[in-house]
């Protein structure tokens, strides 16, 4: 199906677009997206930071400032409005607040194919947000799942038909993340020797990345005590966990950098990459520091053990196990040659799979074929 326009048109909708995974997923799709689409892009209630990258490109960016929920019901009219004004052949959600409410919008105005994305294994999702989703459904043309393992809890959660939901594994750009400064360079403007001993993780400042378990493993581990840490991310925890490493003695080796867009500058810092997760679903920050030869240390939880092959292309530990974290990293700071092998490995496994270039691909002939459907 090809639309009266002579393209597709394609809006992707999410409620804010803060710095995220499944933010920078939208922002490569309207980066990527063939010619014979066009993209725009809704936020049901503000830009954000990503956002304003994402106008820089050229895309539409509408904002509606609304705050849809049991609370506003009524603001899905206001999308379904924007809908019926900008005719769109398919409807993109991204995150909680979209898949719901988007997605009610976009089949009220009959927008022609419907498309979710579930990001993340969900364990504490609302009873109600999920009886919400099963019933939205039967109007839903395809959930996309971004790893196999998120695909099997959402079927079990929803009770979705299975024809209905895909995997296709999330993506990173990875021409976008190359460091544009040398190590010593990205080192010295943060205040760290050259030769110093630095991990890093990266995501938002929320129990479920578990940096407190992070902080645990160095506090108690006597042979990461020269060990420094860059804490890449905000979040509505910042201050606890400012709080946390000050009690626990690491204020001067917890460096909390907020949220920075060069990540590619401070991967080529770090000697080792810490995803210290409580539950996931493809974390693209991982997949990115393995594309840049970082050594990774990460929890085994959802689609991460799809990504990292434990002692081959990392090395995985269970969540929320602070002494088996702080051993992975005594392992991975005492041996040079291991950090080497493991970085290579990583490198050469992600590239070819993880790339901006297939997923485009795989979301692109999805839609040709749900197009053609409706044709």
């Amino acid at each position: 199906m090809t639309s009266r326009r002579g393209r597709a048109r394609v809006v992707y909708m999410v409620h804010t677009l803060m710095v995220g995974g499944a933010e920078d997923t939208v922002l490569n799709l309207v980066r990527h997206l063939p010619t014979r689409f066009e993209s725009m892009v809704c936020c049901i209630h503000d830009a954000g930071p990503i956002g304003e990258e994402i106008r820089r490109t050229g895309t539409a960016v509408a904002v509606l400032g609304l705050t849809p929920g049991l609370r506003r019901p009524g603001d899905v009219n206001g999308i379904r409005r924007y809908l019926r004004e900008t005719h769109p052949d398919i409807v993109h959600t991204f995150l909680l607040t979209a898949s719901l409410y988007g997605r009610l919008a976009a089949i009220l105005a009959r927008v022609p194919v419907v498309v979710g994305s579930e990001m993340n294994v969900y364990e504490h999702k609302r009873p109600v947000h999920v009886l919400a989703e099963r019933l939205l459904m039967a109007g839903t043309d395809r959930v996309i799942a971004a790893a196999g393992s998120v695909r099997e809890f959402y079927l079990r959660q929803i009770h979705a038909d299975p024809a209905k939901v895909d995997v296709v594994y999330n993506a990173v750009d990875f021409a976008q993340g190359r460091p544009t400064i040398s190590r010593r360079e990205i080192r010295a403007s943060l205040g760290l020797p050259a030769d110093a001993k630095v991990a890093g993780v990266v995501g938002r400042l929320t129990r479920q990345k578990g940096h407190r378990h992070l902080f645990e493993a160095l506090a108690s581990s006597p042979a990461l005590a020269d060990v420094q840490l860059l804490v890449i991310g905000g979040g509505e925890d910042r201050d606890a966990l400012e709080r946390d490493a000050i009690a626990k003695g690491l204020s001067a080796r917890v460096h909390f950098l907020g949220v920075r867009r060069d990540v590619g500058n401070l991967l080529a810092a770090m000697d080792v990459f810490v995803l210290p997760s409580l539950w996931e679903g493809l974390p693209l920050a991982l997949v990115h520091a393995m594309g840049a030869g970082v050594p990774v240390v990460a929890s085994r939880v959802a689609g991460v053990p799809e990504v990292v092959d434990d002692g081959r292309t990392g090395l995985l530990v269970p969540p929320s196990d602070a002494p088996a974290l702080g051993a992975a990293l005594t392992r991975m700071f005492e041996d040079p040659a291991l950090r080497e092998r493991l970085g290579r490995d990583a490198c050469l496994s992600v590239l070819p799979r993880f790339g901006v270039d297939r997923y485009v691909e795989s979301m692109t002939s999805l839609y040709d074929t749900l197009l053609e459907r409706v044709a």
